[in-house]
């Protein structure tokens, strides 16, 4: 009894060593290559007018592989109907080239067993070897080395496909032109074909056309009118003398275009084709690979364990089993190529949780190293320090604000009194002597510094009410040395009324398309205010403005200095500022945090190392969509995709800018916009990106004008009102500022 039970369990473990597919694949490789073996002795040794034994046996071997093809034709495991399964069977590529195979191969026999046709059954079976052979390649994809190559090479033969179009127009325009010059009335089709399409092919590969030249030119290795099936026919020549008489000088230069549109540009771009193919497979080969793996895999395991020809035992096992004992075949489910709606969003699910997971292990793994710790800790030492200052502002940032705002007024009214002053002793009322003395006047690079934060707020005047504008009424103006006249806070509206107001006219020079200077009045009033005046919109964003005496008034009130200034036109000066944000993100592509807020990188630029940095923006020109500082940091191929991003963008702010180059007829006004790129796969960010790397290392070493991202704070040195409208681009992204 027990050797009776060892028995059975030697049979099930040799049962089991032989359906295990890895078993079933090695065989079927052993039995194809001896297939193969025989087929080409065959074919060069042994291929007699009556088949031999060894040719019987190629038979047998093919109508076992016909027979495998139609058991995975007709066989469902999922129980699904012919037409999928047909559809299934032929979506496979190498099941076409079996298909293809086995019926070059019928035909082949069909004329090998007629005595007529012997010949011509050889030729086809010697076809059908090289598919034949061609199959070994779905055997190779097994391997980690040969596998992802063999796929490379399949998406290369479409490069190929369009590659021999451009070839044959190029050919075939070759050889005809050759052709219809060398020779006269060629009426032999294969020699019509040889010289057409044979000798411009094999041009390519360096050989040369017979007679191209003339200078192998010998009447006795051609035939003069073609009579000779051997020879080719004699080109145009003058049979008095025994030369060519076509023109040499044509035919050589055809054949230098030839092979140089052929062996350089075509050549050149059929390697660039796989170049780019192969770099755009490699990086999901891999995976493509193994799934084609698993799929031979479960093909070599569905089948019976026996190679062929052994394999129709197996056949004729499961006839057995499925017509006399009625065993119904074992279902399961087979792989879907595509998935429905409702099978792709638990599978959408359950890959987003294995990221998360992959991604909380790195994470759990970093928070346990040394480094990472320490980082941790000055994060929260940075984090604190920021509260602190938060507390220390509001406790005493009235008590700074003070004596800010008391040396501010003191400031104005020494203004006032030297004004008054010197009224005084031009009308001779009061001597030199009596003249006070007065604290100096700071220049415009110490009140920037000495700018107190709180009033950053009012850079930009959103509030029609509050018409107290600070950097407009600076002193001194910028870039000059011209004066305003002081105004105090409640002079500032036109409405109040300032009898010793008598401010200074001053236009700077400027090149461009400019307004008048303001000498000649007649000039000034050819502008059209409140309106569009040709490419010049004159509209202000805060409604109707008033013009007096030809000249358009400050909505805002005085700013203690007449003209135009430093600015281009009377009037609202339109200003586009784009702001480019991306969040700022570690090696690992995490957004990084900072007080529990995200962190923003905006894009800015500087024209020397000691100025400031400053949003690239300013004025348009007209028909333009971006101002002419933006345009000059990114490259000319991402306009367009800018102009549609600034489309797009969120409006941050639109309104009176209060600039220091203001006076009371010539104002700026701005519109913000944010260009914020929450992706760091964005195709735009990319290659602007590329292109800023570019720009960090020029060939010169030296760059005029220096263009970055930057951590968005409030410590970074950047112009008042730029900073403003960052703050307000920070907050509307809940980020840090």
């Amino acid at each position: 009894m027990d050797s009776k039970l060892r028995s059975a369990s030697s049979l099930r473990r040799v049962r089991a060593f032989f359906n295990a597919p890895v078993v079933t694949f090695l065989l079927n490789i052993l039995s194809y290559f001896a297939f193969l073996c025989l087929f080409a002795y065959v074919l060069m040794v042994d291929f007699q007018p009556t088949p031999s034994w060894s040719e019987r046996f190629i038979y047998l071997w093919v109508f076992s592989l016909v027979c495998e093809e139609l058991r995975q034709l007709f066989y469902s495991p999922d129980g699904s109907g012919l037409a999928k399964r047909a559809s299934v069977y032929f979506g496979d590529f190498w099941n076409k080239l079996d298909v293809t195979a086995i019926l070059l191969f019928v035909a082949g026999l069909a004329c090998r067993l007629l005595p007529a046709l012997l010949y011509s059954g050889r030729v086809l079976l010697a076809l059908d070897f090289i598919l034949l052979c061609l199959r070994l390649l779905h055997i190779f994809t097994v391997s980690r080395m040969l596998g992802p190559k063999i796929i490379i090479l399949k998406r290369m033969m479409k490069d190929i496909f369009f590659f021999l179009l451009l070839l044959a127009v190029w050919v075939v325009s070759f050889g005809v032109a050759k052709q219809a010059i060398l020779i006269h009335n060629e009426s032999r089709t294969d020699w019509l074909f040889r010289g057409v399409l044979y000798h411009s092919y094999l041009t390519i590969f360096g050989q040369i056309p017979p007679y191209i030249d003339g200078v192998d030119f010998d009447p006795d290795h051609c035939s003069p009118d073609g009579s000779d099936p051997y020879k080719p026919k004699c080109p145009e020549s003058d049979p008095s003398l025994g030369e060519p008489a076509f023109p040499q000088w044509l035919t050589v230069t055809l054949l230098c275009l030839h092979l140089l549109v052929t062996n350089i540009l075509l050549l050149n771009l059929l390697i660039a084709m796989f170049n780019y193919t192969f770099q755009e497979v490699q990086e999901c080969t891999d995976q493509v690979w193994k799934f084609q793996r698993l799929h031979l895999i479960q093909e070599y395991q569905a089948r019976p364990p026996a190679p062929p020809p052994f394999i129709l035992l197996g056949h004729l096992q499961l006839l057995f089993l499925r017509l006399v004992l009625k065993v119904p075949p074992q279902r399961h489910r087979q792989f879907n190529n595509k998935l429905v709606e409702t099978e792709e969003a638990p599978l959408l699910s359950w890959e987003a949780y294995l990221k998360e997971h992959y991604l909380h292990g790195l994470q759990s793994q970093r928070q346990q190293s040394l480094e990472q710790r320490v980082r941790d800790i000055g994060d929260k030492v940075d984090a604190m320090m920021d509260l602190l200052e938060v507390e220390r502002g509001r406790r005493w940032g009235s008590s700074e604000q003070r004596p800010a705002s008391l040396e501010e007024q003191v400031a104005r009214a020494s203004g006032v009194l030297l004004r008054i002053t010197q009224t005084l002793r031009s009308a001779g009322l009061v001597s030199e002597g009596d003249v006070p003395c007065l604290a100096p006047r700071k220049g415009p690079e110490e009140q920037e510094q000495e700018q107190d934060p709180a009033l950053e707020s009012r850079l930009l005047e959103e509030d029609p009410t509050d018409t107290h504008h600070i950097s407009a009424r600076q002193l001194l103006y910028p870039s000059s040395s011209v004066e305003r006249f002081p105004v105090p806070n409640e002079k500032v509206p036109w409405e109040e009324e300032f009898l010793i107001y008598n401010p200074s006219f001053y236009t700077a020079e400027k090149s461009g398309p400019v307004d008048p200077d303001g000498s000649n009045r007649a000039l000034l009033g050819q502008i059209l205010y409140n309106a569009v005046d040709g490419a010049v919109d004159r509209r202000s964003f805060h409604g109707p403005y008033e013009v007096q005496d030809g000249l358009p008034r400050n909505p805002r009130g005085r700013t203690g200095l007449q003209g135009r200034g430093a600015l281009s036109r009377f009037g609202p000066n339109h200003k586009l500022q784009p702001v480019v944000t991306r969040w700022r993100r570690n090696q690992d592509g995490v957004i990084c945090r900072r007080n529990f807020r995200k962190v923003l990188e905006v894009l800015l630029l500087t024209s020397q190392q000691s100025e400031p940095w400053a949003l690239p923006g300013g004025s348009q020109d007209p028909g333009e969509m971006l101002p002419q500082k933006f345009k000059a940091v990114i490259p000319g191929e991402l306009h367009k995709a800018f102009g549609n991003l600034l489309d797009q963008g969120t409006q941050v702010y639109r309104g009176y800018v209060d600039h220091p180059r203001n006076t009371d007829n010539a104002w700026v006004e701005m519109v913000a916009v944010s260009i914020h790129f929450s992706s760091q796969n964005d195709e735009t960010l990319w290659k602007l990106n590329q292109y800023l790397k570019g720009l960090s290392d020029p060939p010169g070493g030296k760059r005029n004008v220096e263009v970055c991202w930057q951590l968005v704070d409030k410590h970074i040195p950047l112009y008042p009102d730029h900073k403003a409208i960052l703050r307000k681009v920070a907050t509307h992204y809940e980020a840090h500022y």
